[in-house]
């Protein structure tokens, strides 16, 4: 069994988590909106259905972006975790905007666990289409920390046709849809597809990225042996459809089947002998 069936079979299931998600409420459900307590009734809207104001106690008010014109923040802006509400009055169409990055929803998800709010994104996401909304992005991530695995290997072999990925009808990804980088002597992340398609796969070296001054995990990353990340990010139909789906099933455990998106989409395997 090579490398890259390993990769795809061994413990990533234990590992699986959402990363980054946006969620996108109608801009009708203001209209349900009492007395807003000093909080645009927008925010109001998301907190309601996310507890934000409640666990965060402040917030920033910038511009939105995106079409968006107005932004609530909350979260620490300076190392990047934040979570934004924004709006457009003019453009009610397109939704209140919550954006999650990665590690504003690790610090939402701290701080609810430290307040003893459980964060069940299955309820959350199955409330959300309840209103009508939908998911407009999510980010699939998982880890294989001390596996063995290397990056640079995974694309040698690639490079030397020894292992392939299938896209979902099974066909063989050309390897012009990889975008590969890093050093001369070790390449450090595997792009696969383009970032302005509904879906793409990223495969990088977690360690290198977090054993810096700045990483939050640097402890981690300085302790491990290697540290391979597996990050698959859907986006409009593809991410609306997902998560329409995900609030369909009958059980709160997502996880298995987030799995399984990723591993239909790109399905890694080795060239028969």
């Amino acid at each position: 069994m090579g490398v890259t069936e390993r990769l795809l079979i061994m413990k990533t299931m234990n590992n699986i988590k959402i990363d980054q998600i946006r969620l996108n409420i109608p801009y009708d459900e203001t209209n349900q909106v009492g007395d807003s307590q000093g909080l645009p009734k927008e925010v109001i809207v998301a907190d309601n259905l996310l507890h934000l104001a409640w666990l965060f106690k402040s917030n920033t008010v910038s511009h939105g972006h995106n079409g968006y014109t107005s932004s609530y923040n909350f979260g620490s802006g300076e190392q990047g975790g934040n979570i934004s509400v924004m709006w457009n009055e003019t453009r009610k169409d397109m939704g209140i905007l919550v954006d999650f990055t990665a590690t504003g929803k690790a610090l939402y998800e701290s701080l609810a666990e430290l307040h003893g709010i459980t964060v069940n994104w299955k309820k959350i996401i199955e409330e959300l289409y309840e209103k009508m909304g939908h998911i407009s992005r999510i980010d699939i991530a998982t880890d294989l920390i001390n596996y063995g695995f290397s990056v640079n290997r995974i694309i040698q072999r690639l490079k030397n046709e020894e292992s392939f990925f299938l896209n979902i009808q099974g066909n063989k990804i050309n390897s012009n849809r990889f975008k590969i980088i890093g050093n001369y002597e070790e390449a450090q992340t595997l792009y696969v597809g383009s970032r302005k398609s509904d879906a793409f796969l990223r495969i990088y070296n977690k360690k290198i990225e977090q054993d810096r001054a700045s990483g939050l995990y640097r402890d981690l990353a300085r302790n491990c042996n290697d540290w391979v990340r597996v990050e698959a990010e859907f986006k409009h139909r593809l991410a609306k459809d997902l998560g329409r789906y995900i609030a369909t099933l009958t059980i709160d455990n997502i996880y298995p089947y987030l799995l399984g998106c990723v591993l239909e989409r790109w399905s890694l395997v080795d060239k028969e002998e």
